[in-house]
């Protein structure tokens, strides 16, 4: 076992530059642990990955899945990959291969990308015993989940945009909205209104999903879902924004994110919806970018994170950079 450990950390040091793209789902999670390791820290990592979403039945974010290390070698390629060794008790497995990491990096907690294959990510975890565990855990929760997040986006940024973009449709988005979009090239116009109102309905086909687009003058934070409700009524009537699992939070001064569910009356179906609000005060407006998902019966997390993505390669920068 310690030969293949210094086989699999020798792939790494001279690892060849011609990279292939990375396997596993993408909100797969694996963890590379000994039994024993696994046993002390099992409920406190899973808690780490235990977020879900109503779509409207409950979805996990992440799928976590317990890998022992002799089985590495079969897992070298997959995306998302998490080194865990605890130092006490002593196994003589994973403590070796991640001991052979920190000393290049002399780090007990830190990450690197594309190492085996294309829009990897490895994060390391090392700790003296249970208690220290505990507390680094606590400490780097969300730096954890960050890494995780941000390395999942990016293969689905690069995954969607994969047969290229709809230059046609971002130069209408930039040329009214003052951004600078990218647009998935499957995306067509549903409904737009510009001469009277500013606002645009996308869509593109099965499973269906939408994105509306408009700027609005700036009001106060706290009636924003209500206007939310009421601007979806009034330009989609087939939609009803209903009020049970509501859920507002800002990701920055001037971003507003909105989650929550809706009906949609033609097809007897309905599921989440996902809202971006970014604000401007000195110009006193708004715009807002909101995304629909429908897959009825199917799991739909897939497809809201598609659309997360979507918007944020929408308002993300506007023609200022800002």
């Amino acid at each position: 076992m310690q030969k293949a450990i210094i086989i699999l950390f020798s792939l790494y040091v001279f690892s060849c530059a011609h990279l292939r793209d990375s396997k596993g789902d993408y909100n797969e999670v694996l963890i590379l642990s000994s039994y024993l390791d696994k046993t002390i820290s099992f409920k406190h990592i899973e808690n780490i990955f235990s977020e879900s979403i109503y779509t409207p039945s409950e979805e996990f974010l992440y799928v976590t899945k317990w890998i022992n290390p002799d089985e590495f070698k079969n897992y070298l390629k997959y995306r998302n990959v998490i080194f865990l060794s605890i130092s006490e008790p002593k196994d003589s497995t994973i403590d070796i291969l991640v001991d052979n990491f920190k000393y290049s990096y002399k780090e007990n907690i830190f990450m690197l990308n594309d190492v085996y294959a294309k829009n990897q990510a490895l994060l390391f975890l090392s700790f003296q015993d249970s208690i220290d565990m505990i507390n680094r855990l606590s400490n780097n929760k969300e730096w954890i989940i960050s890494s995780i997040d941000e390395n999942i986006s990016k293969n689905m940024n690069s995954y969607m945009y994969r047969n290229g973009e709809n230059f046609e449709l971002k130069k209408q988005i930039d040329d009214y909205y003052k951004v600078d979009s990218k647009i998935q090239k499957d995306y067509m116009v549903v409904k737009d209104r510009f001469l009277d109102e500013a606002f645009l309905w996308i869509g593109r086909g099965y499973p269906y999903r939408w994105i509306t687009i408009e700027k609005m003058p700036y009001l106060d934070e706290l009636m924003l879902w209500y206007k939310l409700k009421e601007s979806v009524s009034k330009n989609m009537p087939n939609v009803k924004i209903v009020d049970y699992y509501k859920n507002i939070l800002y990701e920055s001064d001037d971003i507003i994110k909105i989650q929550g569910l809706y009906e949609e009356e033609f097809s007897d179906s309905g599921g989440p919806f996902v809202s971006y609000v970014k604000i401007n005060r000195k110009l006193k407006e708004m715009l807002i970018v909101t995304g629909f998902a429908n897959n009825p019966g199917k799991n739909k997390n897939r497809l809201l994170k598609e659309l997360e993505i979507q918007i944020k390669n929408i308002i993300g920068k506007d023609k200022n950079g800002k």
